[in-house]
């Protein structure tokens, strides 16, 4: 880049993780940040491409892949608990899936996963509201446990990694039973949570209390712990279509409150991410940078 960035400079350590597959034979990954520009009055800068920012990270100069707006819209990824567990609560579990379909904008894809016994995909990623709802009304309890942990990983990793052109959201509707994803995976998951927020994934959770701190609560708070998402607790499920509704609503604000930032990608041979410097050429301007879409 050419130009002198001399504008606005900020420099931030974020904690982010990888974008996209592992790649082991590569010397290079795809890091993501996102940022705001405004100008003297506060007013966004809504004009910028990514010629117009620069990009170091620990002092090494970053080619930048892409910088646009961020208007993509969402993939949510809806966990349906489906176990023993929650059972008795399917009638309400239901009809919050409907009233959460009929609250969300209709540009954004959802993809229907239960987690009763085994992962089940009900429904790929699809705007077709028909399709979603006859899939909800359709829902019924599948018994055993939950292999919540495997499930979120896996689905992240077939339908979120590579949809380079969505938001990518999870919203898990739990149980607090018994767990049975693979106890190997845990390490893997802990550090997979950790990585979501610089991802600009967004987490939302409603749990049903049935026993007594199983495990299905405890990863469903530290997704959404992590990414700063909206996180529930009922005790009885009669309003969970209030809860469910609430949380449509929510990502609707979402959506409208990032399209003024910036995504901003860029290829490092960093193994660690390490403090980032953004610059602009816009005269007057001032730069936030966010370790994710929302913070």
């Amino acid at each position: 880049m050419n130009m002198l960035m001399t504008a606005a400079v900020v420099t931030v350590v974020l904690t982010s993780g990888v974008i996209g597959q592992s790649r082991p034979s590569s010397k290079t990954h795809t890091r993501q940040v996102f940022v705001a520009v405004t100008d003297r009055s506060g007013a966004p800068v809504l004009d910028l491409t990514a010629n117009d920012f620069e990009i170091t990270e620990r002092g090494v100069a970053r080619p930048i892949d892409r910088a646009g707006l961020a208007k993509s819209p969402m993939r949510i990824a809806l966990f349906v608990d489906t176990s023993d567990t929650t059972a008795q609560a399917l009638n309400s579990i239901r009809a919050g899936l409907l009233d959460f379909l009929a609250a969300l904008p209709p540009q954004h894809e959802v993809m229907l996963v239960s987690t009763g016994r085994q992962m089940r995909i009900r429904v790929p990623p699809t705007s077709d509201r028909k399709k979603l709802v006859d899939a909800a009304k359709g829902l019924f309890p599948d018994g055993g446990a939950t292999p919540l942990m495997d499930a979120l990983m896996e689905i992240d990793d077939r339908f979120m990694r590579k949809a380079e052109d969505r938001w990518p959201v999870f919203v898990i509707v739990s149980g607090d039973g018994a767990e049975v994803s693979s106890g190997a995976n845990e390490k893997k998951f802990n550090d997979w949570a950790r990585a979501l927020p610089a991802r600009g994934i967004a987490a939302h959770g409603v749990v049903l209390k049935v026993r007594s701190g199983g495990l299905p609560e405890i990863v469903t708070s530290n997704v959404v712990q992590n990414t700063g998402g909206h996180y529930d607790v009922m005790n009885t499920s009669n309003s969970l279509p209030a809860k469910l509704t609430a949380v449509a609503q929510q990502l609707a604000r979402d959506f409208e409150s990032v399209q003024t930032k910036y995504e901003i990608t860029f290829q490092t041979d960093a193994t660690e991410n390490g403090p980032v410097t953004i610059g602009v050429a816009r005269d007057g301007a001032t730069l936030q940078m966010t370790n994710g879409r929302l913070r």
